[in-house]
């Protein structure tokens, strides 16, 4: 039954997203759009895909929290896997940004750099400015930027300790910062959604042959006004990092009563 749900999916897959990526290319190289309004129909494409992977890959998301985020806010969250971004972008029209590694993956790399996603490479010890300036620049447009400040996807155990430097285009931006807690329900950590120090094929593989994914997105009060980018840091982790303790505590207590 897997082989032939991953079958399913993997063709459903070469026919959805070469469509996005075809109004990918129209939208990047539209030069009669200017380029703020560009990024804003960039961000609602971005989200349509996402939409579209959640049902693919029957990922189920139910929201609890903020009703509304606004446009211009920089979104951070723990991390899990590739299911992330399409949680993520299935709840907020934005801009990921992301380490370099993705653009080299199969069926993400196009979509990715269509998408406009801001690349960080690890190897490159002073790119922190170029990236904070790029999301900066999205922040300002009023498009949100989507980021995963623990800087890696993390076996599901725990969040850890995020880094402060991207918080410095939410003050300079003015932006407010939501934090977000992603928490999967198919099973106590690890989850089929956690990439941790896995290979890209047998991760994806696991996907396309799960059944269904249940994803809770919760999403906490934003942060507005605070200047400092070691504050806002500390302080987005600290409301995901409880909450996803309580809420994978919870998951092992149903799972000792079944």
């Amino acid at each position: 039954m897997g082989t032939l749900l991953a079958i399913v999916r993997t063709s459903a897959v070469i026919v959805v997203y070469p469509l996005f990526a075809v109004i990918g290319m129209v939208l990047r190289w539209a030069g009669f759009i200017s380029k703020k309004r560009r990024h804003h129909f960039i961000a609602a494409a971005t989200r349509l895909w996402a939409r579209g992977s959640c049902f693919i890959f029957n990922i189920r998301v139910k929201r609890v929290g903020e009703a509304k985020v606004a446009s211009g806010s920089l979104i951070v969250a723990n991390h899990i896997g590739t299911p992330d971004i399409f949680v993520l972008g299935h709840c907020f029209p934005g801009f990921f940004v992301s380490k370099v590694e993705i653009a080299r993956w199969p069926l993400f790399r196009i979509l990715a750099y269509l998408g406009d996603t801001i690349f960080a490479e690890r190897s490159r010890r002073h790119q922190v400015k170029e990236i904070v300036a790029k999301m900066r620049q999205r922040l300002e447009d009023g498009c949100s930027v989507i980021l995963f400040p623990e800087g890696q996807a993390t076996d599901g155990s725990g969040v850890i300790d995020f880094k402060s430097s991207p918080f410095e285009a939410a003050v300079l931006a003015k932006s407010p910062v939501v934090p977000v807690t992603l928490v999967y329900h198919d099973r106590p950590p690890p989850s089929i959604a956690c990439w941790h120090e896995m290979h890209f094929i047998p991760h994806i593989l696991g996907l396309l042959k799960n059944p269904r994914l249940d994803v809770t997105v919760f999403i906490h009060e934003k942060i507005v006004g605070e200047t400092s980018r070691g504050v806002l840091a500390e302080s987005s982790c600290r409301v995901i990092r409880e909450t996803y303790a309580r809420e994978v505590e919870l998951g092992f207590k149903k799972a000792d009563n079944t």
